[in-house]
């Protein structure tokens, strides 16, 4: 079916108004693949929350797998236990207290303080204790805990006292005073009289601890006693005997005494001292005659001298004898004057004996120096009977003080006999039963919901655990962020995963439309307009009337040639005269999508000149859209790209008439035929399979181009699950939901069968 070129208007103008988006490149392709390195290893260690949701949507069936596992397995586990009943005694532990004498228990320690509970708890796990409730149940009779030893042998009971305790389980209750003896089995009654003996037995040894501990105490006291009794009468006899060997049976009283008149004794030879030296001075100035009449009578020593006193009695006698008479008489009366008379003589003797004061005043010192030395020796006396009295208070002291040791000690260990004898009775125990186990009547495991449940949760986070690995492991694009963070190149198409946005229903009104259309130019709605998208960013880039837009991909099956098909009907659709020229010589796709024959001539006849281009051009069915196929196949595609002229073909094209080619290329990794198109094409788009392709590998192909000098327009993400602006489907459906004859965009088929296309032109 031939086809020929409409002269419609199509846009063909350039768009000069708006610059084509640039990516901003270094200098050298090595320093781009420098950078491009960097980014990736910064990038590769990082996963954000959403590459992690779209890992487990991609991947929810592997924890519904394992959680279904699990489940099965936690019922199977369930179905298999025996059940196992659990019995718990309670026991309760009195605090650190006196007695109600007021004394501190002598039988045990105070339970106040963590050691002190952990070691009762111990004391409870104890042979003592697990025997004495083996013996008490009669435990070794049982064949259970015997072990198949005789009953009454040392093997039976070491196992039984091994089996009762792995099932006894003694802990403290959080925040009490309260010990919990739990005890697990297969028989309710039996683990209930295990668990309430286990108790009464702790009980039992406690108190007979106690009551060993304390016949214990009081026979020490009582041989305490005796020792000190002995000791007390040893120190009285010896105290008696130093009494007696000298003479100090009064000996405080004598030695008060002695004290007494020694203070006595210094006092008074202080009073002499001063008074001697007194008459020294006065008997000094008497010496040098300075004193007058008054100070001498004045002076106590000479006032006190009996012929002083007495002349100065009779004196002042004459006096008050001569005042009588002068009130009756008068001065010349002869009474009167023999009075004065008499006065007169008595001053003169007065005058007599003052003017020999010195002979008196030096017979008072005398007296008084004889006196102080007499002082002296009694003092001196009185020290040395003090001293010895001192010397036979050390001896004597020190035995009062033993004896009086010895009776103290004697006596507190009676009170404390006595104390001990009557309180016995009358203390708290340090433990006693608070509450005994009841039969259990259900079992405590297997719990169905735990098992069941932990085990399917289990499962559940094991298949998180597997998710999160595989998204941290996996280095391929899954989104448009994805792909600026790692490759940082400009992301200009993005096409979604046509599985995942078709549905039953969309597929068969599809089919209605597409009645012997090719499968692969089915386009949904939304891949359609992905498409127009791409189409219109593309556009505005354009710099000329006539652009070639090359499409390459990484390795295989990444979509390239379903996008460049896809392109190239698109450009198509708006009227431009459009080249699909297929560049994978090595596996050559396009002709099957188209229905040609792989025996038409393609790009390699026309490189070797054996047929003209209008030979080569095929019309694909659609309008304004023409095909070149690859042609015959070739041994050296890259030889015969890069000495053939390949540059030849966009200027045929564009003489012919095209105003759009689109090329689809070989893989850059496996081969290296796209690096020999060299700068043939304007745009060079690559193209990422999402959720598949490694970026390293991207990352090389990149590399790749950029050594070869071929510029890289920008990235067309294929089979997108995840896009960024996920706002964009649910937009996309609400506008067309009315539409009912654009579910998909059909493009008219070439004829099929035995007919072949004709050439294009």
């Amino acid at each position: 079916m031939s086809m020929k070129m409409m002269s419609s208007p199509s846009p063909k103008a350039s768009f000069n108004t708006m610059q084509p988006t640039s990516l901003s490149l270094p200098q050298s392709p090595m320093e781009m693949t420098q950078r491009l390195e960097a980014d990736s290893e910064s990038s590769s260690s990082f996963m954000n929350p959403a590459q992690l949701v779209d890992g487990m949507r991609r991947h929810s069936w592997i924890p519904i797998t394992l959680s279904l596992f699990g489940l099965i397995l936690g019922y199977a586990y369930f179905k298999r236990q025996k059940p196992v009943y659990e019995a718990v005694s309670v026991a309760q532990f009195g605090s650190e207290q006196s007695s109600l004498l007021g004394l501190n228990s002598m039988s045990t320690p105070g339970l106040g303080d963590e050691k002190s509970v952990n070691t009762l708890i111990q004391a409870a796990k104890s042979r003592e204790v697990i025997g004495r409730v083996i013996s008490e149940l009669n435990l070794t009779q049982l064949p259970s805990f015997s072990g198949g030893h005789p009953a009454d042998s040392k093997e039976a009971r070491d196992n039984a006292i091994f089996m009762v305790s792995s099932m006894i389980r003694i802990s403290l209750r959080k925040d009490t005073r309260l010990i919990d003896f739990n005890v697990t089995g297969a028989d309710p009654e039996q683990v209930a009289a295990l668990s309430n003996q286990a108790v009464l037995s702790l009980v039992s040894e406690l108190e007979s601890q106690k009551s060993k501990t304390l016949q214990g105490a009081i026979q020490a006291l009582v041989a305490e006693g005796q020792r000190l009794q002995d000791k007390l009468k040893k120190s009285e006899i010896a105290m008696h005997d130093y009494k007696r060997s000298n003479q100090a049976i009064s000996l405080d009283e004598r030695k008060d005494l002695v004290l007494s008149k020694l203070k006595e004794l210094g006092s008074e030879l202080n009073q002499q001292s001063k008074e001697r030296l007194t008459l020294e001075t006065q008997l000094q100035a008497c010496k040098e005659g300075t004193l007058p009449r008054d100070e001498l009578l004045s002076l106590p020593s000479i006032a006190s001298h009996p012929k002083v006193s007495g002349i100065l009695s009779q004196i002042a006698s004459q006096k008050s004898a001569l005042a009588v008479l002068a009130e009756r008489y008068k001065p010349k009366h002869p009474k009167y004057e023999a009075v004065q008379v008499v006065i007169h003589n008595q001053e003169q003797q007065l005058t007599t004996i003052l003017d020999d004061a010195f002979h008196l005043l030096q017979s008072s010192w005398e007296h008084a120096r004889e006196l102080e030395h007499r002082l002296q020796e009694q003092l001196k006396k009185q020290e040395s009977e003090a001293l010895d009295l001192e010397q036979l208070a050390v001896q004597y002291n020190v035995l009062k003080r033993e004896m009086e040791s010895d009776q103290a000690v004697y006596e507190s260990v009676l009170t404390r006999i006595k104390q001990v004898d009557v309180s016995k009775g009358m203390e708290t125990p340090p433990i006693w039963v608070h509450q005994l186990a009841m039969v259990p009547g259900d079992p405590v495991s297997p719990n169905a919901k735990k098992v069941v449940g932990s085990s399917t949760a289990g499962g559940f986070m094991l298949g998180l655990a597997i998710i999160g690995l595989i998204v941290i492991q996996d280095r391929s694009i899954r989104s448009v962020d994805d792909a600026r963070q790692k490759l940082r190149v400009p992301v200009l198409g993005m096409i979604a995963n046509q599985r995942q946005i078709a549905t039953a229903s969309e597929q068969q009104k599809g089919h209605d439309f597409t009645q012997g259309l090719t499968p692969a130019l089915i386009a949904h709605k939304a891949v359609a307009e992905s498409f127009r998208e791409f189409r219109a960013i593309i556009a505005r880039m354009a710099r000329c009337p006539h652009t070639c837009h090359m499409v390459v991909s990484a390795v295989p099956d990444e979509g390239k040639t379903f996008v460049s098909t896809h392109l190239a009907v698109s450009l198509a659709s708006q009227g431009f005269r459009t080249l699909l020229i297929d560049m994978d010589l090595r596996h050559s796709q396009l002709a099957q999508v188209f229905g040609i024959p792989n025996t038409r001539k393609g790009v390699v006849d026309l490189l070797l000149e054996e047929v003209s281009f209008a030979e080569v051009c095929l019309s694909g069915g659609i309008a304004h859209l023409a095909i070149m196929p690859a042609g015959k196949r070739v041994a050296n595609p890259a030889e015969l790209l890069s000495t053939c002229g390949v540059e030849r073909l966009k200027e045929m094209a564009f003489s012919a008439g095209f105003d759009r080619i689109v090329i689809d290329t070989a893989p850059l990794i496996p081969v290296n035929d796209t690096l020999e198109l060299g700068t043939l094409a304007d745009s060079t788009f690559l193209v990422v399979r999402c959720n598949r392709t490694p970026a390293d590998i991207i990352l090389e192909a990149i590399r790749k181009l950029h050594q070869t000098g071929i510029p890289i327009t920008g990235l067309v993400l294929n089979r997108l699950t995840q896009r960024t602006r996920s706002f964009d489907q649910y937009y996309h459906r609400s506008y067309y939901k009315g539409s009912e004859t654009d579910e998909t965009a059909p493009l008219r088929p070439a004829s099929r069968g035995l007919h072949t296309p004709s050439n294009f032109g």
